[in-house]
């Protein structure tokens, strides 16, 4: 599913329950080192699986993507961070500063030769950082470096679950499953309560409109399509028949399918800077061809970051915001 994404971010620059997962006693680092309890996962490159274990935290972890960076900060892993990479967008506020004490090995994947200058013991991010497209998951594995990949980044019918199961397994690996825990309870206690708003409100119909080369490059199915649905914003572009998540699709389905809501992906710098976003919806705007869609006409547009509905920390918050504008209600 990440290629997807990456492929999507190339057109334009390039809860839950965790027990019946949970790996018994690794409450905390210090009882992972005293027990001797391991932490296992399994993780598949170029159809080979591979089985990785912990016993106990990793000490110099590198993320090699932006949304995996921020899981980690959440969890405040900071001082366990060798470096990070590839940042495509601002970091989330709230974790800037914990950001800001993390090496930055690169704009986009480091080199081998980087990556190792930092002896690293654990490396997590996309699928594709663990290609040749970044560095290939078998040179990492010769040299001992533990690689774990969030199931949310993998599943095509990953859903907000299965973003909360990887912030808790991350918390396993690291030794502080209660906190994730305890942010997952925060997170479903936010959707409680923005769903409680929506229970009497009829959906709406969305479609994603990331970029185009032609016809537009949007979402069918996966996590983005599964969390939108968490507040009556249904994907018109769902259950067509087409098995992917990010792929091409076409404005006479679009048509046809005759949404109330445009969600926009802008890849502007800045959360400040909308230029992106505004330059999509002038395109829109200005095809003779869209003008019977229902969001057209009612200049119905929405802006989002891709971080916010793709996974990561900020799903529930950027929900929220979105019930909000497009049911039109207030959720204190």
């Amino acid at each position: 599913m990440l290629s997807n994404w990456k492929q999507s971010k190339g057109f334009v620059l390039t809860a839950l329950v965790c027990g019946a997962l949970a790996v018994a006693g690794c409450g905390s680092e210090k009882e992972q080192a005293k027990t001797g309890t391991e932490v296992t996962w399994n993780q598949t490159f170029e159809g080979k699986q591979t089985e990785f274990a912990v016993k106990e935290s990793p000490k110099h972890a590198v993320s090699m993507s932006q949304f995996t960076t921020e899981m980690m900060l959440q969890l405040g892993l900071e001082d366990k961070m060798a470096g990070t990479a590839f940042q495509e967008e601002e970091i989330y506020p709230p974790l800037q500063e914990a950001y800001s004490k993390v090496k930055v090995l690169a704009e986009k994947w480091p080199s081998y030769e980087v990556f190792m200058s930092v002896k690293p013991d654990f490396a997590t991010g996309w699928e594709d950082s663990f290609s040749k497209e970044g560095i290939p998951a078998d040179k990492m594995i010769a040299q001992k470096v533990n690689i774990w990949i969030p199931e949310s980044a993998l599943s095509t019918q990953a859903d907000l679950e299965t973003n909360f199961k990887d912030m808790i397994k991350l918390g396993e690996i690291f030794g502080v499953k209660a906190k994730a825990e305890e942010w997952v309870k925060g997170q479903r206690a936010l959707l409680e309560k923005v769903q409680a708003k929506l229970k009497d409100l009829p959906h709406k119909r969305v479609f994603v409109y990331d970029s185009q080369d032609g016809q537009p490059f949007t979402v069918f199915e996966g996590y983005t399509t599964n969390v939108l649905r968490l507040i009556g914003a249904d994907n018109v572009m769902s259950g067509l028949g087409v098995d992917k998540t990010w792929a091409k699709g076409s404005w006479e389905t679009v048509v046809q399918q005759n949404p109330d809501y445009i969600i926009i992906p802008d890849y502007g710098n800045s959360i400040r800077n909308d230029d992106d976003f505004q330059e999509k919806v002038a395109k829109i705007k200005a095809d003779p061809q869209l003008q019977t869609i229902k969001a057209v006409q009612e200049n119905h547009f929405v802006r989002v970051k891709l971080s916010e509905i793709t996974p990561g920390v900020r799903t529930v918050k950027a929900l929220k915001r979105l019930a909000e504008e497009i049911h039109g209600i207030h959720i204190d």
